[in-house]
């Protein structure tokens, strides 16, 4: 048997509300940036240099995914 070289320490959740009455449009565009390859790779780049300011996540692996 194969043994883990990882286990999940904690996982967050990230949630973008909108308000009800927003026009379909303004949704749309919404969810157009959340969907965006680039939107995900910003989010990425922000992850890695806020776990890069504390030390002691170094030995961490972080990913972003939905």
């Amino acid at each position: 048997m194969t043994r883990m070289k990882t286990v999940i320490l904690d996982e967050w959740q990230i949630t973008v509300r909108v308000p009800a009455a927003l026009p379909d449009a303004d949704v749309d565009a919404i969810r157009a940036v959340l969907d965006a390859a680039a939107f995900a790779e910003r989010l990425r780049r922000a992850l890695r240099a806020a776990v890069a300011t504390f030390p002691a996540l170094a030995a961490c692996r972080v990913t972003v995914s939905r």
